[in-house]
């Protein structure tokens, strides 16, 4: 029997304290690209500190914070986990969930 396929959320539904990985994004390639310079890529796990399609989303990486606009934001599609540690996942590790 095949395993069903992972729950994918945009990031705007994710919910203060969600922890979550990259699972895909409708993205241009230039942003795309700032993204992936500042850290945000499918390697990661992140926590939000703010969500929702009222305001700016704002999420953890590591030590630093992201402030995502809400249209960007609802183009990056999440995979929430319960990971216990914030970060990037050195390459060549895929997700453990």
């Amino acid at each position: 029997m095949a395993e069903p396929a992972p729950i994918r959320l945009p990031l705007t539904q994710l919910k203060r304290g969600d922890r979550a990985m990259v699972a895909g994004a409708s993205l241009s390639d230039e942003d795309r690209a700032v993204l992936q310079a500042m850290g945000l890529d499918e390697r990661c796990t992140f926590t939000v500190c703010r969500a929702g399609a009222g305001g700016p989303c704002i999420i953890q990486l590591d030590a630093t914070r992201l402030g995502l606009s809400p249209e960007l934001a609802k183009r990056i599609l999440t995979r929430p986990c319960d990971c216990p540690e914030t970060g990037c996942r050195e390459r060549g590790e895929g997700p453990t969930h």
